[in-house]
């Protein structure tokens, strides 16, 4: 038997939590206590309502609704979601805050505000790459992705506008460049800045090989991995990576592996500069060839000199 209240809607009543009304409403403007009102109002009735509804019965701005939406939310009132907003249980909340912390260990805590700093972060992404309509997938994703690379929260919405910038956007290309990133050492802001700066350079460096080397491809995954260590571990600019170059010219086909045994033998040998290098040939090919040597000087007094007694006599001669 279904029993239903004799009192029309208009007559009814929508329960304001008193936490409301002592921690918060203090803060919040007016049209911030009217939105939270009609928040619980539509709730209680589950009344669905759009931002543009919302804007013609306060009389206000579709920017405005949006913005009080966005202070609600600060407040930790309601809380956004794919489909439309959550409100917020202020009484559990207030218990978790006030008794949950004296029981749970430190190491809890911190994890409570390392998914709050997450959460910040997918909330980010949702309103700068989906316009607010992110969907329930891509914050799996998004908690996937922090789970499996500890990036802070800067780099995880450094990561979706590096992929949207690229026209990229997708789980595959985002994963990708997650991976590549993670495997460069990056975990915070300053990390990944330090990491795109090498990036960078290493990209010219290797347009630069393949346009010496003529080659109309792009290096595989092995070759990659040479021009890395090249960069990265020997701390080569172009200019020394490219005098290894040269010295393959009588190579019918150069390899980046044989580039690779002189590059590590300058660098076992400590050669930091191009003119290391250049004082090493030198030296060599005087070796090899004994006649590129500089020759000796001429000792004047190594030959017998004609004494002239009388110099008039020696003019005369002349």
């Amino acid at each position: 038997m279904k029993i239903t209240s004799k009192n029309k809607l208009e007559l009814s009543d929508t329960s304001v939590p008193d936490l409301f009304i002592l921690n918060q409403m203090v803060s919040l403007q007016s049209l911030d206590i009217k939105l939270y009102l009609y928040i619980l109002f539509a709730l209680k009735n589950q009344i669905e309502i759009e931002n543009s509804d919302l804007a013609k019965r306060f009389c206000v701005t579709e920017a405005e609704i949006k913005n009080s939406l966005d202070v609600l939310q600060a407040e930790e009132l309601i809380t956004k979601t794919s489909q439309g907003f959550l409100v917020n249980d202020l009484k559990e909340a207030e218990v978790n805050k006030s008794y949950i912390p004296k029981m749970e260990p430190k190491v809890n805590r911190v994890q409570s505000e390392l998914e709050k700093m997450r959460m910040a972060a997918a909330s980010a992404i949702n309103e700068s790459f989906f316009q607010g309509i992110m969907s329930l997938g891509w914050y799996t994703d998004i908690g996937t992705l922090f789970k499996n690379y500890s990036f802070s929260g800067d780099v995880m919405i450094a990561l979706f506008h590096y992929c949207r910038e690229r026209k990229a956007l997708n789980r595959k290309y985002v994963y990708a460049v997650a991976e590549n990133w993670y495997k460069g050492g990056v975990k915070t802001f300053e990390q990944l800045e330090e990491y795109l700066e090498s990036y960078e350079k290493i990209s010219k460096i290797k347009q630069k090989i393949l346009k010496a080397l003529r080659l109309n491809r792009n290096f595989t995954k092995y070759e990659d991995q040479y021009i890395d260590k090249w960069v990265k571990d020997y701390q080569y600019d172009f200019n020394i990576i490219e005098e290894a170059l040269k010295r393959t010219v009588a190579k019918s086909n150069p390899s980046l592996k044989y580039v690779d045994g002189i590059l590590k033998n300058w660098h076992d040998k400590g050669y930091k500069t191009l003119e290391d290098i250049q004082k090493e040939s030198v030296a060599t090919e005087k070796k090899e060839n004994p006649s590129m040597q500089s020759k000796s000087k001429v000792k004047y007094q190594d030959y017998d000199q004609r004494e002239y007694d009388n110099i008039e006599t020696f003019y005369d001669n002349l």
